[in-house]
């Protein structure tokens, strides 16, 4: 196989979508949000498809409209989202999935140009202003400015409160190789560990998810599932759990994947890393009543350990029974 190569992200018609993934037999488009072989042929292949042309005229329309200190934002907020309608829409067959993508930008656009022309909100002008108040809009020759307001990174917005409900979610799932829709509320009555990992075909990824796999009898005899999450779609998961471990695969888990190609569960439950499309190595302990007990987000290089997931389990199950607190290092054992 071949192995990414940066010098390809200078290329003229690759520097503006191509960056490289955590493999380095693969590549990522960042306009469609696509995984591709890390070949030559392939991502040329990939630059000249009629979608991928279609999102990268939007991109740079779009790109033309806002000022350059905008053109991130505009292209994470609006074509990010544009990008996941469309793979979706696309799946269902020919000119349905294309006007549905069509669509869903002629809205962006509309709602973008709604917002230009507001009143207040900024504009164009012939020349700079002369009033020295930050709090008003800034204005160069021939560029729209609008006014900024101080919002945190949409990243930091996560609604994951200890000991708080957790936030609800519904998903397309691959379950025992199908595909499925779950929802958080088909898990009342029972604990729920959701799992968040960066991306499918890792290969500490795929260590986590054939470690939980092949202990999830552990986990079911406490009456709690496990349920993993990425921001690859369905038939990214799909495909990743038919192949075998020994090419990098987890073979038909024991546990459902679920997937989240807009983001919406990472963002709610604050574990994605948007500069890099993918989230943080994380997990979610939810008891049955749908409370969040416990959470652990950590760094993408380290591997969860599934000892210690068990211990905390057994942990927040005895203190519900018992209603009494245990001490630093508690096991069962010790009682």
């Amino acid at each position: 196989s071949q192995r990414y190569r940066l010098a390809w992200e200078q290329f003229p018609e690759f520097k503006d979508w191509l960056t490289s993934h955590h493999n380095v037999y693969r590549a990522v488009c960042r306009i469609c949000n696509k995984v591709l072989l890390a070949d030559f042929t392939v991502i040329k292949a990939h630059a000249t498809g009629r979608r991928h042309m279609y999102l990268a005229e939007k991109v740079t329309k779009g790109k033309q409209r806002l000022s350059t200190s905008r053109a991130e934002t505009y292209l994470e907020e609006n074509v990010e989202g544009l990008t996941v309608s469309s793979e979706s829409g696309a799946m269902s067959g020919g000119a349905e999935g294309e006007s549905s993508y069509k669509e869903d930008y002629d809205r962006n656009l509309a709602d973008l140009n709604r917002s230009n022309s507001g009143a207040g909100g900024g504009g164009t002008a012939s020349g700079p202003t002369q009033s020295g108040d930050s709090s008003q809009p800034n204005y160069t020759t021939g560029i729209y400015v609008p006014q900024q307001r101080n919002l945190p990174p949409a990243h930091n917005l996560s609604k994951a409160v200890v000991m708080s409900p957790a936030p609800n979610w519904k998903a397309t799932a691959i379950v025992n190789g199908h595909v499925t829709r779950l929802d958080l509320s088909d898990y009342v009555g029972r604990y729920l560990i959701l799992v968040f990992y960066p991306q499918d075909f890792s290969k500490i990824c795929a260590s986590e998810i054939n470690a939980l796999s092949d202990r999830s009898y552990e986990f079911r005899a406490m009456q709690t599932e496990i349920v993993a999450c990425s921001v690859d779609s369905h038939l990214s998961h799909l495909t990743w759990s038919k192949l075998s471990r020994a090419d990098g695969g987890v073979s038909l888990p024991k546990i459902p994947l679920i997937a989240d190609p807009t983001h919406a569960i990472a963002r709610a439950y604050g574990v994605l890393l948007p500069d890099k499309g993918h989230t943080l190595r994380a997990h979610f302990i939810i008891d049955k009543r749908g409370i969040l007990r416990h959470m652990s987000i950590t760094d993408t290089l380290v591997g969860r350990g599934t000892d210690e997931l068990l211990r905390i389990v057994k942990a927040l199950q005895y203190v519900d029974e018992v209603e009494e607190p245990v001490p630093a290092d508690w096991t069962q054992s010790n009682e």
